[in-house]
């Protein structure tokens, strides 16, 4: 049995964890081409992860709240979601829509100096705009995206970003469309997006949008799974780049690509990580029960076949890189390894097997890649 130790490092899971894939000429339930997850025994099941948000000590979000008289717009709110949900109002009167926009800024100062201009802007604008606000008035706010099943095959209009607050008043994170300038409720109390996308949208009570049966069929196609960042900093060195994305138990994960942007991504059915509290601080008290592998795309080379797709593979447990494994391939005999393995996918099914021990598996994955 090899020696195993955990890997300490300063940013929790500065990790790559994605496929990548061009699906072309595809029905919508039927993906011919690319890289389709069958069999995924991989789902992180604990709560060791710490995440990041950005801090209304910032300089740069001094500089947000002072310019733009943010004080003044949440003035007289009688609680925090009252003070989030005025917030929503101005940064939705402040800035105009277009899917299809792309901005050269990515931050709310400069987002905004273009928003005056009378350009249009993007969901992720909006979104990027609203948490920097929201933190700036020191409230705790993530970005989170709803994604569309095979998302892959999609571009641009694969996702929808919205933002989440965290609310004392409600002990819970709430969901903010600011594009439509809207927030879903159940029983009297607003919901999370991980409860919506459970709920269903035809079962919640959206608030704020004049046209309910429009909203939801524009919205509904984006509800096959959600993400959000384990590190929400804008400014100053990054904390972690990886993902955490929840879906339903029925639904299996789709790992992607966007361009030449690698999305690290972990994948979770149980939606703890995404209820907790962020104002606990964190301490990593070593509970993970089970490592947990982790993969990326290998960069090809010029001269490399383009429909070759090689990936590396790590594990990883309680915020640490493992060091000491065994992965077996397609069956084949296991195989020792120090820290990271690489292997190119087959044309068909693609199996990897993880263990500690070389008798016991304690991670499968099956990875059908279609060329």
């Amino acid at each position: 049995m090899p020696k195993r130790s955990l890997i300490r490092k300063t940013s929790l899971f500065i990790i790559l964890v994605t496929l990548c894939t061009i699906f072309a000429g595809c029905k919508e339930e039927d993906v011919k081409k690319g890289v389709v997850v069958t069999k995924w025994d991989n789902y992180y099941e604990e709560q060791n992860i710490q995440f990041y948000y950005e801090s209304d000590k910032n300089p740069k979000l001094q500089q947000l709240k002072n310019n733009y008289k943010l004080g003044d717009v949440v003035k007289d709110s009688k609680d925090d979601f009252e003070k989030a949900v005025k917030l929503m109002n101005w940064v939705n009167s402040k800035m105009k829509y277009s899917k299809s926009s792309i901005s050269t800024k990515e931050d709310a100062l400069g987002i905004l100096k273009e928003a005056e201009n009378d350009n249009t802007l993007s969901d992720k604008d909006f979104s990027i705009v609203y948490s920097q606000c929201a933190a700036s008035l020191g409230i705790y706010a993530r970005r989170g995206e709803f994604r569309i099943k095979n998302s892959q095959k999609d571009g641009k209009d694969s996702y929808y970003k919205v933002c989440e607050i965290w609310s004392d008043k409600y002990n819970k994170w709430i969901m903010l469309d600011i594009v439509n300038n809207c927030y879903m409720e159940a029983g009297g109390k607003p919901l999370s997006a991980v409860e919506i996308l459970d709920t269903g949208l035809e079962n919640v009570n959206t608030k704020g949008v004049k046209n309910v049966k429009k909203y939801i069929k524009k919205i509904k196609p984006y509800c096959y799974s959600y993400t959000i960042e384990i590190d929400n900093n804008i400014y100053g060195t990054p904390k972690s780049n990886s993902f955490i994305t929840y879906s339903r138990d029925k639904d299996l994960p789709e790992i992607r690509i966007e361009g030449n942007q690698i999305r690290p991504t972990i994948f979770v059915k149980n939606n703890s990580l995404f209820n907790k509290c962020p104002r606990i601080e964190y301490k990593n008290d070593n509970s993970d029960k089970k490592v947990t592998l982790i993969f990326s795309k290998k960069k090809s080379d010029e001269n490399e076949n383009t429909k070759d797709i090689a990936l590396n593979g790590a594990v990883f447990k309680d915020s640490g890189m493992l060091q000491g494994y065994y992965v077996s391939i397609d069956g084949k005999p296991w195989i020792e390894v120090n820290r990271y393995f690489t292997f190119t996918l087959n044309n068909g099914s693609n199996n990897i097997r993880l263990s500690e021990d070389k008798k016991s598996v304690v991670r499968e994955v099956t990875i059908e890649y279609r060329k």
